[in-house]
């Protein structure tokens, strides 16, 4: 397999060999190819958690009519949390 960069990323995999971060640029591009694939799994891992937690919800009764109503109060506690300062988590912001 080939691959080929554009010339700033070229620059930054010489930099990082030369720093000695990486032996050789295939060991980092291996590294940046085993930390996406972490990443990735790590995704699915979190919204495969998400899904059984809300299918348990949904099982146990434990739900919230999704009417104009609670959209409009979800918007409401939000401009409030703003107006405090407080930030969204950010696991609900995508």
């Amino acid at each position: 397999m080939n691959i080929n960069f554009p010339s700033i990323d070229e620059s930054f995999i010489k930099n990082m060999v030369e720093g000695g971060y990486y032996s050789n640029a295939t060991e980092l591009v291996r590294d940046a190819v085993r930390r996406l694939r972490q990443q990735d799994n790590g995704a699915y891992a979190g919204l495969m958690a998400a899904l059984e937690t809300g299918e348990l919800a949904v099982k146990e009764g434990r739900t919230i009519a999704y009417t104009p109503e609670f959209l409009d109060d979800c918007e409401k506690r939000a401009h409030e949390n703003l107006a405090h300062g407080l930030k969204p988590n950010p696991d609900v912001c995508a």
